[in-house]
């Protein structure tokens, strides 16, 4: 066997990948089919947000200094305003009111809304017995967003109240990143698809390709190709086939150097591999190719090394392609207990949040061997341990990526 001579470090790995990221084509979609989709445009507003001066609260219409001094034994009373059909334009004068509801524009000359619950009308007439400043229960022009002004940003992940946002402006098309198409391939003469349940108790269930499907549905187009046997052959006309419908391949198992680990020197033989074998934990068999000018992921088979290689460079290279330029989500926290590392490698560390006394502390899930899938279910978050440190001690304060995806 060839490949996997030597281990190169992460910072290395990651360089290579994002250099074959290419940022992917933009697209014009319906503002109500762009929920997850990378925004690959600035957003202005054409229009000033309301776009009026409107109610906020259902009640009645008035100025505001109509209302000062009233009490429950002094009300202040108002007469209702006379609005004829013929009218374009109400507008209150002093010591007039009209009733009004949520969402309407406030007539002029008026300034503020008393809620009904502060007041009672017989006929005509309106007694106030809680007074509102100039101002009260009313949302004003542009309050919440200016004509011009940027509300969404360029690399933005559209997220539901996003779409709220466009919504409101009626910016019905809006440009996206197109999605890329990846193919997603397990390895294993040990695997078999969990919906084969008749298999349980005498095969290993294939839980990378379920999760990397999950986990792709969010920024590209998955494709989960299924199981290939550990035959060179097999692993050889699948990725070929796969890769004339898809822009590119996340293959797991078969990655290290054993006698039916094929998967790397396939890659080699049909393409370039620009690496195998990082210098990370777990994940150290992770590879990289390019085959047709497309790239090709060669991931672990455990569950939580996929799950690490996919954190550490498939993620920054998703990111790269679809025009991503949000950071990961952390939370920073307290170490309660020590993080032991190795210098040398970078550490994949699954940790437990919890907070006491208003302060956030980190500990780490205390497990060994990267087929620990409850490492992760068990786990808030992760820290990427650099390779240059020994760990990460007790007390100090660190950044926590938590689980987004």
């Amino acid at each position: 066997m060839k490949l996997f001579r030597t281990l190169i470090s992460l910072e290395a790995a990651l360089k290579i990948v994002l250099a074959h990221a290419k940022q992917a084509e933009k697209e014009a979609v319906n503002f109500d089919d762009s929920f997850s989709r990378i925004l690959a445009e600035d957003i202005r507003s054409p229009i000033d947000s309301p776009p009026f001066d409107r109610a906020a609260m259902d009640g009645y219409a008035i100025r505001g200094e109509n209302s000062f001094g009233a009490t429950p034994n002094n009300t202040a009373l108002l007469k209702r305003k006379e609005v004829s059909g013929q009218e374009k334009e109400v507008e209150i004068g002093d010591g007039e009111y009209l009733p009004i509801q949520t969402g309407m524009p406030v007539p002029k000359g008026s300034n503020a809304v008393v809620m009904l619950e502060y007041t009672k009308e017989s006929g005509n007439k309106l007694e106030i017995f809680k007074p509102v400043t100039p101002g009260k229960n009313v949302s004003f022009q542009g309050e919440d967003v200016k004509k011009g002004e940027i509300v969404l940003k360029e690399g933005r992940l559209l997220r539901g109240h996003d779409i709220g946002m466009l919504a409101s402006l009626f910016k019905t098309r809006v440009k996206v990143y197109k999605r890329m198409k990846v193919g997603i391939i397990s390895t294993g003469d040990e695997l078999s698809d969990p919906k084969n349940s008749h298999e349980a108790g005498r095969k290993i269930a294939d839980v990378n390709s379920y999760v990397l499907e999950a986990w792709l549905k969010k920024l590209a187009s998955p494709y989960r190709v299924g199981i290939l046997k550990d035959d060179y052959e097999a692993i050889k006309k699948g990725i070929t086939t796969s890769l004339e419908d898809c822009d590119g391949l996340l293959i797991s198992g078969g990655s290290s150097v054993g006698k039916r680990d094929f998967l790397a020197e396939v890659v080699e033989d049909l393409g370039e591999l620009l690496f195998h074998g990082v210098a990370i934990r777990p994940g150290e068999p992770t590879g990289f190719g390019i085959i047709n000018n497309k790239p090709v992921f060669v991931l672990p088979g455990y569950p939580v090394a996929t799950i690490s290689a996919f954190e550490m460079l498939v993620k920054p290279f998703l990111y790269a392609v679809h025009g991503v330029r949000e950071d990961r989500k952390q939370i920073f926290a307290v170490v309660s207990k020590k993080i032991p590392s190795s210098v040398g490698r970078s550490d994949f560390v699954r940790v437990k949040l919890f907070c006491s006394e208003g302060e956030y502390y980190v500990e780490p899930l205390r497990v060994s061997g990267s087929g620990i899938l409850s490492s992760m279910t068990k786990s808030d978050g992760f820290v990427i341990i650099e390779e240059n440190k020994e760990g990460i001690e007790e007390g100090e304060r660190i950044g926590i990526n938590v689980w987004d995806w």
